[in-house]
């Protein structure tokens, strides 16, 4: 124990969990790229309970955001949000655990990192990292022995470990903290019984659906729009300072010239691709989309003109240069005509590159490969060693499939080997063993190969745009001082583009790609400037405007008339549709009325205020549980429609009385998300925080 004081004392709460991300992030990545946008720095990114947040500490939690498998498909504004969330929430957490006396002792953490006393103690954090590559099951001796050896670790483990060490503190006082707030709210067995007796009741309701947008729009007055502003003020806050911006933008194209260039280039490639001994070598040289691999085709698969005409050449011709819908060019050469399967039977045995490095995947395959050769039953292989939960069940057996079903280096394996073969193959999975067990008879397949090429523009057309966006600059700043940007961009037939109460730490501008920098100089300009900048977003050159400043507190009217107007024609086309709907009419009428249909829903529950086809309604659920069968309904307003409706029938509720067991399940399905969504919430308002990201990111 004395090492594992040792590690107690050097550890710092660094990072926050990312829930459900567990075995997702790449620890090594984590370690070697530790910075942020400006990694490195000592300035202040924030502050939290009076206490300053270091660009550093920050920086550390966005790179682990970064490395999760979970934000791959994040953009960068979100990652960075994510991460500030994240230790925001962190800080939070230990802050309040602290002040209510909760702790973890050093038993509890060592249960944590080995699960000494109970393998369902140990941190999900420790079971994904120390895994037996033989066993592939957590193996607390591992744990034991880095913690042992601790002192001549190198580094990167030390690193590592305290990683994993903090994360698991994290996430045990966030559990802790949240247990005790789960225990103060009670739900009670009358509370219990009355939501299982709705969960059982179910009712058929037949309704008509009036959207507002089937009703034209109704003409609204200032005065209403004023006096709608006045009463519902507090409907129209700004919490922080945001700003509205317009621009205009120079959208680069390739010219008639870059088109014709780009089609003599391929002409002249024709005739080398002609010649060409390795089509698709030669083809990725050139070609603007790598493209792994080009399936065989049968030639009843060949359905396109242009493949169906190259088909009919002769071996080794090319076809092109032709033109692609999307504006690219391409050659295409009939490659290959061959003998193939029409379909293969096979089974494999999948080692994850999630799980293995491909070294050692190799050498367990090339093991398991002489196996099978030494007359191992496949399938017993499979079912031990296997990744691919999908099929390890049968054998590892995958069935006859076509080309086409397979990723490329699996299937051309497959259809290129005889029955019986066993071969090793790398896919994007990991690596497999392949055993192919059927094959069907050989038929003729075609190969095409094609070359493809972008219409790029050139740097000529990129000068004739950005020449025009910077002769828009001179005369806008240079246009009379009562004339705004909109008005001179009109002058000017370019399209004007707004984007209101843009945040700060918004990335993107509407949806320009790259535009933070025109947020930032939005933040540092008056009213009315016009940016002496071109920013260059995508494919667009963009040249910005200052148009509004939306301080914290109340909006200002101009900002949020349109969404006033809305609602206002909303409750005007409500009382219309009102008028137009007399007492006692029935469904029929109604839908006649309003040439709409009558829909049916079933399992309209009363415990859930989700509806087929209409989304959440508790308006609709309320009605449809407070009037009798064969009654129809008052109009009920929804979200983006008014409603009548008939019970047609409500099944009997079950009137049982809710077990212990039952209730606890109810008060913590009760509990569920007002943690996450209350008390934080709560907990954030009081930790006077402080944002200044915009300063580095």
């Amino acid at each position: 124990m004395a090492v594992l004081q040792k590690i107690r004392e050097r550890g710092t709460l660094l990072i926050i969990v990312i829930g459900g991300a567990l075995a997702a992030f790449i620890l090594t990545e984590f370690i070697k790229d530790p910075g942020g946008l400006q990694s490195g720095g000592d300035g202040s990114v924030g502050s939290i309970y009076g206490e300053d947040i270091s660009q550093e500490e920050f920086s550390e939690t966005l790179s682990f955001i970064k490395n999760t498998q979970q934000s791959q498909n994040l953009q960068e504004g979100q990652k960075n949000s994510f991460a500030w969330d994240k230790l925001i929430k962190d800080k939070i957490i230990n802050f309040s655990s602290k002040n209510i006396g909760l702790n973890i002792c050093g038993k509890e953490l060592y249960e944590l990192e080995t699960g000494n006393i109970s393998p369902n103690n140990v941190s999900p954090y420790f079971s994904s990292f120390f895994i037996n590559p033989d066993t592939r099951k957590f193996d607390n001796e591992l744990v034991n022995s880095w913690l042992e050896n601790f002192d001549n670790l190198d580094n990167e483990r030390r690193s590592i470990f305290l990683n994993l060490e903090n994360q698991a503190i994290q996430i045990r006082y966030e559990q802790k903290y949240q247990s005790l707030i789960e225990k103060g709210m009670y739900t009670t067995t009358d509370e219990a019984s009355r939501s299982l007796n709705e969960k059982s009741q179910n009712a058929n309701v037949s309704y008509v659906s009036i959207p507002f947008s089937s009703i034209e729009d109704i003409e609204v007055t200032e005065d209403e729009i004023n006096d709608y502003y006045i009463k519902n003020i507090e409907d129209f806050q700004n919490d922080k300072e945001t700003r509205n911006i317009e621009y205009v933008t120079f959208t680069v194209i390739p010219s008639d010239q870059d088109d014709k260039n780009v089609r003599e280039e391929l002409t002249k490639l024709s005739s080398k691709f002609n010649d060409s001994d390795n089509d698709e070598l030669f083809a990725s040289r050139y070609t603007s989309e790598i493209i792994e691999s080009f399936p065989y085709l049968k030639k009843e698969q060949v359905t396109d003109p242009k493949f169906s005409e190259l088909i009919e050449m002769d071996l080794g011709s090319v076809l092109g240069p032709y033109k692609l819908t999307n504006g690219r060019y391409r050659l295409s050469k009939f490659s290959e005509l061959v003998k193939r399967p029409d379909s293969v039977e096979a089974r494999h045995i999948l080692l994850n590159s999630e799980n293995y490095t491909r070294d050692t995947a190799e050498v367990i395959l090339k093991n398991l490969r002489n196996q099978v050769k030494s007359g191992t039953d496949f399938g017993e292989l499979a079912m031990n060693y296997s990744d691919d939960n999908g099929s390890k069940i049968k054998g590892g057996e995958l069935g006859w499939f076509k080309e086409g079903k397979m990723v490329p280096q699996f299937e051309d394996a497959c259809f290129s080997s005889k029955k019986g073969d066993l071969k090793i193959v790398s896919t994007q999975y990991g690596l497999h063993l392949i055993q192919v067990t059927g094959v069907s008879k050989l038929i003729d397949k075609y190969k095409i190969v094609h070359l493809d090429k972008d219409v790029l523009p050139s740097p000529e057309t990129k000068d004739f745009y950005y020449d025009q966006a910077n002769n828009f600059i001179t005369g806008a700043n240079n246009k009379p001082k009562d004339t705004s940007f909109s008005s001179y961009s009109q002058s000017d037939n370019q399209l004007i583009r707004e984007d209101v109460n843009v945040d700060k730490m918004k990335y993107n501008v509407s949806a320009l790609e790259n535009s933070r920098d025109i947020v930032k100089w939005a933040f540092d300009a008056n009213i009315g400037d016009v940016s002496n900048t071109i920013y260059t977003c995508g494919d667009n050159y963009v040249v910005a405007s200052l148009s509004g400043i939306n301080f914290e507190g109340d909006l200002d009217l101009e900002s949020v008339k349109e969404q006033i107007i809305q609602k206002i024609q909303k409750e005007k086309k409500y009382e219309y549709i009102q008028k137009k709907i007399t007492d006692g009419s029935s469904l029929e009428n109604i839908s006649k009325t309003f040439s709409l249909e009558i829909k049916t829903t079933e399992l309209v529950n009363f415990n859930n205020n989700n509806v087929n086809e209409i989304g959440n309604s508790p308006n609709f659920v309320g009605v449809v549980n407070s009037i009798d069968v064969n009654t129809v309904s008052p109009t009920i307003k929804g979200t983006n429609a008014v409603y009548v409706l008939l019970v047609n029938s409500k099944s009997e509720s079950v009137q049982n009385t809710a077990t212990p067991n039952q209730r606890l399940e109810i008060q913590k399905s009760n509990f569920s998300g007002i943690f996450y969504n209350s008390v934080l919430n709560v907990l954030k308002e009081k930790a006077n925080i402080v944002d200044d990201r915009f300063n580095f990111y």
